[in-house]
C-alpha cells in the first residue's frame, strides 16, 4: 500500500514536471527567419537595422526587414508574422478578429504644417479660421488627430470634396486632402492652401525645396493640448501572439531595434547608413540618401514597449482620440487595458 502511494505520488511529480516544461516549450518562439515588414517612410526607419543585418535571438531564429508601399502595409499586415503599421490599424486588425499583440509605439509622431515663407506660424489653432488646410491620409490618424485637435481647441472644420474649385468656409478651416506629401505641397506652392500637414522626412526634403517652411509642429500642439512631453503613437509593432507569449524573445528584439535608432540618430553617418539599408530592401523608397540625424529625431523614431506604463497609455491615449473622431478606423472601439490586445511583460 505504501508502495503504491509512492508511486502515486511519484507519477503526480512527473506529471506536473512534464505540465512545467511544456508550459515553458510553448512560450518559447519557434524556429524560423521571421520578418517584419514595414510601410515606406519614416516608420521604415524603425527597422533599419534589421535591414542592414539581421537580429539573431539564437542559431535557429532570426529576424529581418521587409519594406512594402505604405498602400500595401494593412493587407500585409494582417497575415505577417511581425509589421510596424498605424496605431489604428492595428486596434482594427485586433478587433476584427486578427490574432496579434502590439508589442511598442516606434514613432511617436512626425507630423508638421508648413506654409509659404511669409504666411505666419501657427500657435493656436484659432488661427486657422477662415483658412484652407491641406493634409496627407484622409482618415488616417494625421486626419483624425488634426480634427481632434480642431474640435478641442473649439475651432469648427469643413471637408471639401474638390482641390480645383475649393473656397474658404467663413470662421471655420476648410479641409482638402492628398494622398501623401508630394500631393500637398504643391496645393500650398500655389496658394489653394494657406498651410499643409505633412511628416517627415518630406518637410526637410521635398517641402524646404519648393520654399515652404515650418509653421508649426503638431507634437509640440499635441503635447500642449494634453500635457504630455512623448508626443502619440503613431506607428507600433504588432506581432502575432503566438511569438509574443515568448516575452524573452520580445525583449530582445526591442533591445535591438532600440540600438539601432541611437545609433541612426548618433550622427548623420548612422542617418545615411540607415537611409541606404532601406534602399538595399526597398529600391523605390522615399528616403532620401542625404537624410540626417536630426531628420530622423524630428521624425520621432523611438522604441516605447507596451508593457510599460507610459508606453500602454500612450497607445490607449491615440486610439481613445482617434475613435472620438472615426470610431470605424480603428474597428469600433479601443481596446481595453489589460486586454490581450496590449503586450505585457
Amino acid at each position: 500500500m505504501k508502495k503504491k502511494s509512492l508511486l502515486l505520488i511519484m507519477a503526480a511529480v512527473v506529471l506536473t514536471a512534464a505540465i512545467i516544461v511544456g508550459a515553458m516549450a510553448c512560450t518559447t518562439v519557434p524556429d524560423g527567419e521571421y520578418v517584419i515588414v514595414a510601410p515606406d517612410g519614416a516608420p521604415a526607419l524603425a527597422i533599419a537595422g534589421l535591414a542592414e543585418e539581421v537580429f539573431t535571438y539564437s542559431d535557429t531564429v532570426s529576424v529581418g526587414a521587409q519594406v512594402v508601399n505604405s498602400s500595401e502595409i494593412g493587407t500585409r499586415a494582417a497575415t505577417a508574422d511581425m509589421a510596424i503599421v498605424p496605431a489604428n490599424v492595428a486596434a482594427n486588425l485586433y478587433n476584427k478578429g486578427t490574432d496579434i499583440k502590439v508589442i511598442a509605439t516606434v514613432t511617436h509622431g512626425n507630423l508638421y504644417m508648413v506654409g509659404l515663407a511669409d504666411t505666419p506660424e501657427v500657435t493656436d489653432l484659432t488661427q486657422l479660421e477662415g483658412q484652407i488646410v491641406a493634409s496627407i491620409g484622409q482618415n488616417s490618424v494625421p486626419d483624425s488627430l488634426f480634427k481632434a485637435m480642431l474640435t478641442k481647441a473649439g475651432v469648427e472644420y469643413v471637408v471639401a470634396g474638390d482641390t480645383a474649385s475649393v473656397t474658404a468656409a467663413e470662421g471655420k478651416v476648410t479641409l482638402v486632402y492628398g494622398a501623401d506629401g508630394s500631393a500637398v505641397i504643391p496645393l500650398v506652392v500655389t496658394g489653394k492652401a494657406a498651410y499643409g500637414i505633412i511628416g517627415e522626412p518630406a518637410v526637410s526634403t521635398g517641402a524646404k525645396n519648393k520654399g515652404l517652411t515650418e509653421k508649426a509642429s503638431l507634437q509640440e500642439l499635441w503635447n500642449e493640448s494634453n500635457g504630455t512631453t512623448g508626443g502619440y503613437s503613431q506607428a507600433v509593432l504588432i506581432m502575432k501572439s503566438s511569438l509574443a507569449e515568448d516575452t524573452a524573445f520580445v525583449n530582445a528584439l526591442l533591445e535591438r531595434l532600440a540600438a539601432d535608432v541611437e545609433e541612426m540618430t548618433s550622427g548623420d553617418e548612422g542617418a545615411a547608413a540607415a537611409a541606404a539599408a532601406i534602399k538595399g530592401v526597398y529600391e523605390a523608397t522615399s528616403l532620401p540618401a542625404s537624410i540626417t540625424a536630426d531628420i530622423i529625431k524630428r521624425s520621432s523614431v523611438n522604441i516605447v514597449s507596451a508593457a510599460t506604463e507610459s508606453g500602454l497609455d500612450e497607445i490607449y491615449s491615440m486610439l481613445t482620440t482617434v475613435a472620438g473622431v472615426n470610431a470605424n478606423s480603428i474597428g469600433g472601439s479601443v481596446p481595453a487595458k489589460g486586454s490581450s490586445f496590449y503586450f505585457a511583460q
